[in-house]
């Protein structure tokens, strides 16, 4: 395999460059490694994946494209495909201009789009220039795939042409124009990154920033193998060093485009979790307060759906503070107290929050009081609930302590505070108040 062959077969920008997929592969019948398997198939996943979004979004339309051209191009570099492509068209080799047209679609598209997200004020001044640049390497490749002389079907396109300057041209435009656009993808990656929040965000940005330079690097390697073929010189790298490089590129590329989807999904996950683990507090508080409960659809994600249960839960708790004179709250603090003391009250419980914990969110000498005041609010709830379902009127207590409205509070902590409040509502510590308060009313 020459270094023009190498070359030519391109990488595309972030986040997701298109191998170099080597034309003597392409007119073979050997089959694929593993791992180019696997990094097709993860093209043709993100490529569906992210079409309902392209389709809903006119801004992630960029994104779309640039994922859709990579794979497209990827998929050209098939062995059996690429044979068909040229056969029904009737020119040699045709596949491999198709492919590099398409990738350097996709690079536009894709830096376009990181643009936009990374430095808004730079996007306006970037798409003239960059349009104007796509159509001359465009026409750059048409002319010089045109003025190689091509008298039939090769199993190599480059090894078939040594020293030609026409190929050599063809070669240099694919590898500098998908470099520069990687070179610049990487750039705007970093410098999102360092302002982006802590998190699977921030991490796929890197990710996605080291993937790009990686990219570039590669790029830079292959015009260099190129210059040097064409005065018939020796690369300096091994051919299998450089695909590792372009591999491993992609393969970074892939997994930083991913990262930040897994984050929403283990946040979806959690939030899921919380409100199952929530749903029993909710269930008591709301069959004692069901006006509290909202009923315009809202749809079904589980952050919304979480959202909608801590408010439920805090409102009804509004109203149900009514219900709570000073002598129960009296009780109900001397209790919790006195469970406090014999350690009837753990850190733990049935609910999972935000943070991995009713307490987690809490610096360890602050827990203590935390769950106090937590159970203490639980044992007079479990009263004030058995109160307004039996039919008692409000017995004009304060109203619970509020700490502004509830787009002032910080939602992670309101969340725990609540988790830790579920966890107390249904311990035995409660329930033997609830009976105590019962035997109370009913003598």
């Amino acid at each position: 395999m020459t270094p023009l062959l190498m070359t030519a077969l391109p990488m595309t920008a972030p986040p997701l460059p298109a191998p170099y997929l080597s034309a003597a592969s392409a007119a073979t019948n050997a089959p694929l490694p593993i791992g180019h398997v696997v990094v097709l198939a993860m093209l043709w996943l993100v490529t569906v994946w992210r079409l309902p979004a392209a389709v809903r979004n006119p801004r992630q339309r960029m994104l779309w494209t640039a994922f859709a051209g990579v794979t497209i191009m990827v998929t050209l570099g098939l062995p059996n495909l690429t044979a068909w492509v040229d056969a029904t068209a009737g020119v040699h080799n045709i596949v491999v201009p198709i492919k590099h047209v398409i990738s350097l679609v996709a690079c536009a598209a894709m830096v376009a789009f990181v643009a936009e997200t990374a430095r808004p004020e730079l996007a306006p001044r970037l798409r003239r220039p960059q349009l104007v640049v796509l159509l001359a390497a465009q026409l750059g490749l048409v002319v010089s795939f045109a003025l190689i002389r091509q008298s039939s079907e090769v199993t190599d396109f480059y090894q078939a042409y040594p020293g030609s300057v026409p190929a050599a041209i063809y070669a240099l435009i694919v590898a500098c124009y998908l470099g520069s656009a990687m070179g610049v993808a990487s750039w705007l990656f970093g410098t999102y990154a360092l302002r982006a929040g802590a998190g699977w965000l921030r991490s796929g940005l890197w990710v996605l920033g080291v993937g790009t330079a990686a990219g570039f690097g590669y790029s830079v390697l292959r015009v260099c193998q190129v210059l040097l073929a064409l005065f018939d010189q020796p690369m300096f790298l091994s051919a299998s060093l450089l695909y590792g490089i372009e591999w491993l590129a992609i393969a970074l590329v892939l997994l930083g485009s991913s990262l930040p989807a897994v984050g929403v999904a283990l946040d979806a996950l959690r939030a899921w979790r919380t409100v199952r683990g929530l749903r029993p507090l909710w269930a008591s508080l709301t069959a004692a307060v069901p006006e509290v409960v909202l009923t315009a659809p809202l749809g079904r994600s589980p952050r919304v759906l979480l959202h909608r249960r801590v408010i439920e839960i805090r409102d009804a708790a509004l109203v149900l503070a009514g219900y709570a004179d000073d002598e129960l709250r009296a009780r109900a603090a001397r209790a919790a107290e006195h469970a406090s003391a014999g350690d009837s009250v753990q850190p733990g419980g049935p609910a999972t929050g935000p943070a991995g914990g009713p307490v987690a969110d809490l610096a360890p000498p602050e827990r203590p009081r935390a769950l106090t005041e937590a159970l203490t609010e639980a044992l007079w709830l479990r009263a004030t609930c058995a109160q307004r379902l039996a039919g008692q009127v409000p017995a004009g207590g304060p109203a619970a302590e509020v700490a502004g409205s509830f787009a002032d509070l910080d939602f992670e902590t309101e969340t725990c505070r609540v988790l830790r409040l579920a966890a107390a509502y249904h311990s035995p510590v409660a329930d033997a108040f609830a009976h105590a308060e019962t035997d109370i009313h009913a003598t």
